[in-house]
């Protein structure tokens, strides 16, 4: 708790009558924890029973999805599953839907939907696969993954007829038009090769509660794979695509377009082993980057505990820096962009290491809060060993999250606990997803919890300055337009954002592009660069609306 000045009338004095009184401090609360009298009633299990099986220490995931586009976020909630040992035939083990009825009011539509999962789910992406205009359902989970094909409200399991069904342990997906031909391929990204029987690891000398979960190099690593879209059906092209070897214990996944050639490349953070990087040279075919560019390891040269990811231009000047979340020891690690397809890691000079010195990363996410005109961060933090503090005094479990605000130029400080209560508690932190949940113009914020119910932050003052939004409508089979860049210009400065859906930690997001434009009222110039490459530009649009942009013809 930060320290206060007592009233001098504590000690029997008063102040001078001639001193004016000071005028009241302006409230800074931001967020507001809605999670209470929202209708959901979500509570995430692992399905642990005390063995500490590697499977139940990372999973918490959360998805943003118009499901019944009615034009606002609905939730999606992953949930586990009775592992070996699990008793209590009670739980109820089903991933869970609900529907946004506004003002932070939800009701759970999981039956009716037809999308009771009852798997072990790690990621959910929400994207129209089959170009119908409505958000289907891809689940990555520890056993076979799932496609679930909307149809008019009525989510359908389609596995079977689409592929993709891979049964490694998947922690990700990403769907995007990587060979530019007007359909959506699929990424999915695996952990490690991890047998049930497997209990946790550590000595048995000191008792049973000295012991731990593994690390993840205790197992192979898994090879990602890589789908191409034919005709609606996803086809394994991972080695003709050059991904292998792209054995890794994979975490985070995002994309973007880092050499700004006009299409996407990939970025994965893996957890204890070399990053990849995936550099999109046409034609379905990749390299990895990771070591030519700077992002395979962290600074000291050795691998990193990576888990969550994402990229945002964090100093304006038309480039997509990269922040991957660590374990503890480690720091987060913010590697700026330089321009020239190689990254330098400014952790310390940019405020978003030193904080996190203490804590463990997952769900990290580059959003402008409060609509400023510049990306700000939010970090869900908590640990992989539950019993940490017998081994580490100094470590806790459950730990604090953290909310990074940018001055401006690209340099941050941790402000969680001035803004919502929230910051001041303690949690198993994993999945993190920001979108506008109730259409005001400000970017609210749902954190999924290990082992526990998730929180939901409505953003109460961000849309005090001005924003603008925009839902592009693609051509094709890509009809959320998911690879496109936009860029704006207002008042002499130029921001730019992606389509990308997923990024973060176990997340899927909104997917509209948002930009806080601080005072301005109207924005001078858009250009929107289609996924197929197309341009198309904008002018003299108005602040404090979302603009529905249809991609023109040829």
């Amino acid at each position: 708790m930060k320290s206060r000045l007592l009233p001098l009338v504590a000690f029997g004095l008063t102040a001078c009558s001639d001193s004016p009184a000071p005028p009241p401090a302006e409230p800074t609360t931001f967020f507001v924890d809605r999670t209470p009298g929202s209708g959901i009633d979500f509570v995430h299990h692992h399905g642990g029973a005390g063995k500490k099986l590697l499977v139940e220490i990372n999973a918490g995931c959360v998805a943003m999805i118009d499901y019944d586009s009615d034009g606002d976020l609905d939730l999606y909630f992953g949930q586990g599953h009775a592992l070996p040992g699990y008793l209590d035939e009670s739980t109820d083990f089903r991933d869970r839907l609900y529907r946004n009825d506004g003002d932070f009011r939800f009701t759970d539509v999981t039956d009716e939907t037809g999308v009771s999962e009852d798997g072990y789910t790690y990621h959910a992406s929400a994207v129209d696969y089959d170009g119908d205009g409505d958000q289907d359902l891809y689940l990555s989970n520890f056993a076979a993954n799932r496609m679930l094909r909307n149809d008019g409200g009525k989510f359908v399991d389609v596995t079977a007829e689409v592929g993709a069904a891979t049964d490694r342990w998947s922690t990700t997906s990403c769907f995007a038009d990587f060979d530019q031909d007007g359909d959506l391929d699929l990424y999915v990204t695996n952990y490690v090769i991890y047998p049930l029987d497997h209990s946790g690891c550590g000595s048995m000398s000191r008792g049973e509660g000295w012991r731990a979960y593994c690390a993840p190099d205790e197992f192979p690593g898994s090879q990602d794979l890589l789908y191409r879209n034919d005709a609606g059906r996803f086809v394994d092209i991972t080695e003709e695509a050059g991904m292998i070897p792209g054995d890794g214990s994979g975490l985070g996944l995002v994309p973007t377009d880092y050499d700004d050639d006009g299409d996407l490349d990939l970025f994965v953070a893996n957890d204890g082993r070399p990053n990849h990087f995936w550099r999109n040279e046409g034609d379905m075919r990749f390299t990895d980057q990771a070591w030519n560019s700077g992002v395979a390891v962290g600074s000291h040269g050795t691998s990193e505990a990576c888990m969550g990811t994402d990229f945002g231009d964090i100093d304006g000047d038309g480039d997509f820096d990269l922040l991957v979340a660590n374990l503890a020891v480690e720091t987060n690690t913010l590697f700026r962009n330089e321009g020239n397809g190689l990254f330098d890691d400014q952790s310390v000079s940019t405020g978003l290491g030193p904080p996190s010195r203490r804590f463990v990363g997952f769900g990290c996410e580059f959003f402008d809060f409060d609509n400023d005109g510049d990306v700000d961060n939010f970090v869900a933090n908590g640990h992989v060993i539950d019993n940490i503090h017998l081994y580490e005094p100094s470590q806790t479990f459950r730990q604090v999250p953290h909310l990074y605000v940018n001055d401006g130029s690209g340099r941050f400080t941790e402000r969680g606990e001035e803004f919502c209560q929230y910051f001041e508690g303690q949690y198993v932190g994993r999945g993190v997803a920001t979108g506008d949940l109730d259409n005001d113009g400000d970017l609210d914020v749902v954190i999924a919890h290990n082992n526990a119910a998730p929180a939901i932050l409505e953003n109460q003052r961000g849309n005090e300055k001005s924003w603008i939004g925009f839902k592009l409508r693609g051509r094709g089979f890509n009809s959320a337009a998911l690879g496109a860049r936009v860029e704006i210009e207002c008042a002499g400065k130029t921001q730019r954002e992606e389509v990308r859906g997923t990024s973060s930690y176990a997340a899927f997001h909104d997917l509209r592009v948002h930009f806080g434009l601080d005072q301005a009222d109207r924005v001078e110039r858009v250009q929107i660069r289609w996924p197929m490459g197309s341009t198309q530009t904008l002018r003299d649009l108005a602040a404090g609306q979302y603009h529905v942009i249809e991609e023109a013809s040829p």
